[in-house]
C-alpha cells in the first residue's frame, strides 16, 4: 500500500511539473480590437494588453498623450497615456511613407470613458516600444507619370476647344 502511494505520488509530482503553465500567468489577456469592441461589456474596467502599430500624430495635452493604434484589423484603438505613466520616445508614426513604430500597451479598457466623453479607449499603464518603425521606399512609378503627362494634355485640349475665340466675321 505505500509503495502504491509512493508511485501516484511520484506520478502526480511527475505530471505537475511537466503540465504547461502559461507563459502569461499574472500578465492580462493581449487582445485585438475586434474582440475589445465585441465583447466590449466583457472587459469594460478590466487591465488588457493590446500591440498595435502608432497611427498618425501622437496629441500631447496637459493631462497626457493620446495615440491611435492599429493591430491591423482596419480599425484604430484609442490609447491615453496620463502625464505619470512612463512614454517612450516613439520615433515614427504611421503613414504613406512611414511605417510605425509597433507598441504593447497595458492598460484599463474603458468601453465609453466618462472622463473622455464617452470614448473607447484604453487608459494606460505601461507602454512598451516592441519595434522601431521605419521609412517606406517610395519610388516613382514611370507609368503613373506618363499617364498623368497624357491625361494632363488631353486636359489641355479639350479646354483651348472649350475656350478659343472663333475668328473674326464667322458666326457661331
Amino acid at each position: 500500500m505505500n509503495r502504491l502511494c509512493a508511485v501516484l505520488t511520484v506520478v502526480a509530482l511527475a505530471a505537475l511539473i511537466v503540465a504547461p503553465v502559461p507563459a502569461s500567468a499574472g500578465q492580462p489577456a493581449l487582445l485585438s480590437t475586434t474582440e475589445l469592441v465585441e465583447n466590449s461589456y466583457k472587459w469594460d474596467g478590466k487591465t488588457v494588453s493590446f500591440k498595435g502599430e502608432v497611427l498618425g500624430d501622437l496629441m500631447v495635452r496637459k493631462d497626457g498623450t493620446w495615440m491611435n493604434l492599429s493591430d491591423g484589423n482596419n480599425t484604430a484603438m484609442g490609447v491615453f497615456v496620463p502625464k505619470g505613466v512612463a512614454m517612450p520616445a516613439i520615433s515614427h508614426a504611421e503613414d504613406y511613407r512611414t511605417v510605425g513604430d509597433v507598441v504593447l500597451i497595458t492598460g484599463v479598457f474603458h468601453r465609453t470613458c466618462v472622463q473622455h466623453e464617452g470614448e473607447t479607449d484604453i487608459h494606460a499603464l505601461s507602454v512598451t516600444v516592441l519595434t522601431p518603425g521605419s521609412t517606406k521606399a517610395n519610388p516613382i512609378h514611370l507609368d503613373r507619370v506618363v499617364w498623368l503627362v497624357v491625361l494632363a494634355g488631353l486636359l489641355s485640349l479639350v479646354m483651348w476647344f472649350y475656350y478659343r475665340k472663333p475668328a473674326r466675321g464667322t458666326k457661331r
